[in-house]
């Protein structure tokens, strides 16, 4: 059985950044939450993501998390004195040396494929470091970290009354869901409730070199013979991240919350492919030998997070897909507004979870216009 221990806390459930955000803006308004995760801080994608912000890159609903998502991003990178944070430019790059604009004079690494200024508005931050600051400033504030890991959730009606972890129930008064593409548990935890979500795990490199390239910009590398459309982010700590190296594993819910984040692990034969393809655009890393990892972006069946309540005192986070980083910290300040009573800055109408929940209907004699039968 299950022991209760202690008094009911806001809890947010998802050590990567958008639970880690949660904590620190709650914390800013003076609640002290409790941050559940189950291995450590920035473990999965919020550890080994790229970090690529761009401001102007959303459209409809999402246009606004782009914007102020970008904004605040600059402020954090000021109030939690980051180091990694950098504006840059985005290249878009050929195949061929004839392909694109040709040869980028201003940044002469990038010397073995044509490329073409893409977006002069856009920028980079390491997410591990971002994730990790916001936690632990968040824990200067007043909040605190629990390593363990949730198996259940207990609820009365409408209300989650706590989470089971390892054995003990910690009381809830308040609880936010954001653990990314395990954000699929709900489905087991709460019976009805509904995370329809993709998961495509996805292979990454990380080259470790003696100096950092300089001048910086980030590449937008077109589709080519080895199956990569890469995407390459010097930083300014003398690495360069690599992704889009094709390939990727794409996971169904149950398949998700079968796979620890410990045993996500990279595709050798793309993280071999990526290299070659970085070879025929940049010589900048030479012959060194890349680290490999990968991780696993949330991705639900209309492309749009996961962001609003759930129950009564219930609220989900997640399906950030591949700006996860960029709309971590907004989406972070949006659910401490919401928490606490106050109104989010960004409409949430189209990013409502309960939009996957099937709507009971009132059966009738017609539909419309078109007479039923007993079916209906």
């Amino acid at each position: 059985m299950a022991e209760t221990t202690g008094e009911a806390q806001v809890v947010v459930c998802g050590g990567g950044i958008v639970g880690c955000a949660t904590a620190y803006f709650l914390a800013l308004k003076g609640v002290k939450p409790v941050v559940v995760e189950r291995n450590e801080v920035a473990c999965a994608a919020s550890g080994h993501a790229c970090g690529f912000l761009a401001r102007g890159w959303g459209s409809g609903p999402t246009e606004a998390l782009h914007h102020q998502g970008f904004d605040l991003h600059a402020r954090l990178a000021k109030d939690l004195g980051l180091k990694s944070f950098r504006r840059l430019p985005t290249l878009s790059v050929g195949n061929h040396k004839r392909t694109k604009g040709g040869e980028q004079k201003d940044f002469h690494w990038v010397d073995k494929a044509g490329s073409e200024l893409m977006d002069s508005d856009t920028a980079h931050v390491n997410p591990a470091e971002i994730t990790k600051r916001l936690m632990d400033a968040a824990i200067e504030l007043g909040a605190s970290l629990k390593i363990g890991a949730i198996d259940g959730v207990k609820r009365s009606d409408d209300r989650i009354t706590g989470l089971s972890i390892g054995g003990e129930v910690l009381p809830c008064s308040h609880v936010v869901f954001a653990m990314g593409p395990w954000s699929v548990l709900l489905e087991r935890w709460l019976p009805g409730m509904k995370v329809p979500m993709e998961g495509i795990l996805s292979t990454s490199l990380l080259f470790r070199m003696p100096a950092a390239v300089e001048p910086p910009c980030a590449l937008f590398c077109d589709e080519d013979k080895f199956g990569c459309h890469l995407e390459v982010n010097p930083r300014n700590d003398n690495t360069v991240y690599v992704c889009g190296c094709g390939g990727s594993r794409y996971l169904v819910n149950d398949e998700i919350a079968s796979l620890p984040p410990e045993d996500v692990r990279p595709d050798p034969a793309r993280a071999t492919a990526a290299t070659r393809s970085l070879l025929t655009k940049t010589s900048v890393t030479g012959e060194a030998e890349p680290e490999s990892y990968a991780c696993i972006r949330p991705c639900p069946p209309d492309g749009r997070p996961m962001m609003g309540k759930i129950l009564e005192n219930g609220y989900l986070a997640c399906g950030h897909n591949c700006w996860g980083i960029l709309w971590g910290p907004i989406t972070g300040q949006i659910m401490a507004e919401i928490v606490t009573g106050g109104s989010s800055s960004v409409p949430l109408a189209a990013f409502d979870p309960e939009r996957f929940v099937p709507r009971a209907t009132k059966r009738g004699r017609h539909m419309q216009s078109a007479p039923v039968g007993e079916q209906w």
